[in-house]
C-alpha cells in the first residue's frame, strides 16, 4: 500500500474522535486491562522466583523496615548478578508477547469506522498466523533501543515519537519497521504540536484511572490506543 497525508485536522476533533472510540469499546477496554496487567504481573512474579530473585531478596527483606542504605546497597549488588540480568531479557520477552493486544484496538476502532459488528476476539487480532511473529518481533525490538534511549531521558521520548504511528502503519499498511519509523517522522513534521498535545492528553487521561477509585484505571489504561489511532486516521490515508 501507499500513503499520503490529509489535510491538518484540529486538535479537538482528534480527541473528540478518540474519546467517541474509547467510550463505544469499553468492556473490551476492561478486558484488555485485565488480561495485560494479569499476564504481565504473573509472568514477572514467575520470572522473578525462576531466576531466584524471590530468594536473593528475602534474605534482606529485614534490612528494609531496619537499614534502608544497607538494604539499597544490597539491592545493587542483586543487581549485578547475572541472574538479574537473565530475569530482564525475560521480562522483555514477556511484554512482547503481551503487547500484540493493543493490535486488537486498531481492528477494533476501524471496525467501528466501517459500521462491522465487535466481536471480543477481536481483541486478539494481533496474534493470528504470521502477523504474530512480526508484531512480536517489533515490540521486542522497541522494547530493548528503549531501554538503553531511557539511560538518556530525551532518547527515550524521541524513540516513542518517531515509533509511534508504526504498529497502525505495520497493521494497515504491511510497512517494514524502518519503513513505519521514515512514515512517522514525515507525519510528525506536518504537524507535531497537534501530535504532541494529543499524545499528552492521551497520557493523562491513560492514568487518570487510578483516581478514580484505583479500578478506573481499568478503563483508562489502554486509551493510548484511541489517541494514536484518532491521529493516525487524520495523518494517514491508505490507498489500495
Amino acid at each position: 500500500m501507499e500513503n499520503n497525508y490529509p489535510q491538518k485536522t484540529g486538535i479537538n476533533l482528534i480527541l473528540s474522535q478518540a474519546f467517541s472510540y474509547w467510550n463505544r469499546t469499553l468492556s473490551f477496554q476492561l478486558m484488555y486491562s485485565l488480561l495485560y496487567l494479569s499476564l504481565f504481573f504473573l509472568g514477572y512474579y514467575y520470572f522473578f522466583k525462576y531466576f531466584g530473585l524471590w530468594d536473593e531478596f528475602s534474605q534482606y527483606s529485614e534490612l528494609l523496615k531496619t537499614d534502608f542504605p544497607a538494604f539499597n546497597k544490597k539491592m545493587e549488588e542483586i543487581a549485578k548478578l547475572p541472574q538479574t540480568a537473565n530475569f530482564t531479557l525475560a521480562i522483555f520477552v514477556l511484554l512482547a508477547l503481551i503487547a500484540p493486544l493493543n493490535v486488537g484496538f486498531y481492528k477494533i476502532y476501524r471496525k467501528l469506522d466501517l459500521g462491522e459488528k465487535l466481536v471480543m476476539n477481536d481483541l486478539f487480532a494481533g496474534y493470528l498466523g504470521f502477523d504474530f511473529f512480526k508484531f512480536f518481533g517489533f515490540y521486542l525490538f522497541w522494547i530493548i533501543i528503549f531501554s538503553y534511549a531511557n539511560s538518556l531521558l530525551i532518547l527515550g521520548v524521541v524513540w516513542i515519537f518517531i515509533t509511534i504511528f508504526s504498529i497502525p502503519l505495520l497493521f494497515f499498511m504491511d510497512v517494514k519497521t524502518f519503513e513505519g519509523i521514515g512514515l512517522t517522522i514525515k507525519g510528525l513534521k506536518r504537524d507535531f504540536a497537534t501530535v504532541l498535545i494529543c499524545l499528552f492528553v492521551g497520557f493523562l487521561f491513560s492514568l487518570s484511572g487510578i483516581f478514580l477509585f484505583g479500578f478506573g484505571f481499568l478503563f483508562t489504561f489502554p486509551f493510548w490506543n484511541a489517541i494514536i489511532y484518532a491521529l493516525y486516521q487524520n495523518y494517514f490515508k491508505e490507498v489500495g
